[in-house]
């Protein structure tokens, strides 16, 4: 059981870290556009940008790593962990890119680890 929550858990935080790397991609990408370029100069510089080709393929890796847990558990077991993504996210995204995290953001995470917690024991 660990071993598949484990699996899980590995799908969830590369696609929290992709969805970061994502953000900060698309945050290096609007700067250029300010600087007038010409919209498809504006489409192929972010799609070619580092942190959003990262971000595109731990999202693939992610999608791998899903199903190769979903081959293994429930879904209706798996299903449920995707909300710790929001936790994830949200605690990358203070870290790497100084966003913040109010009150109500943690005490909405803390229900979510502990709805989490509930969820994988029935």
């Amino acid at each position: 059981m660990l071993a598949n929550i484990s699996i899980i858990l590995g799908s969830i935080l590369m696609s929290s870290t992709a969805h970061v790397l994502l953000k900060k991609g698309t945050m290096h990408a609007a700067e250029m556009a300010v600087n007038g370029q010409p919209l498809l100069t504006h489409i192929w510089t972010t799609a070619t940008n580092p942190w959003v080709l990262g971000g595109m393929s731990l999202h693939v890796g992610a999608l791998v790593v899903w199903l190769w847990a979903l081959s293994r558990v429930d879904v209706s077991f798996a299903y449920p962990f995707l909300a710790v993504g929001y936790v994830i996210v949200s605690l990358l995204a203070w870290q790497w890119l100084g966003e913040s995290i109010s009150p109500t953001r943690m005490l909405g995470m803390a229900i979510i680890i502990i709805g989490i917690i509930v969820l994988s024991r029935g």
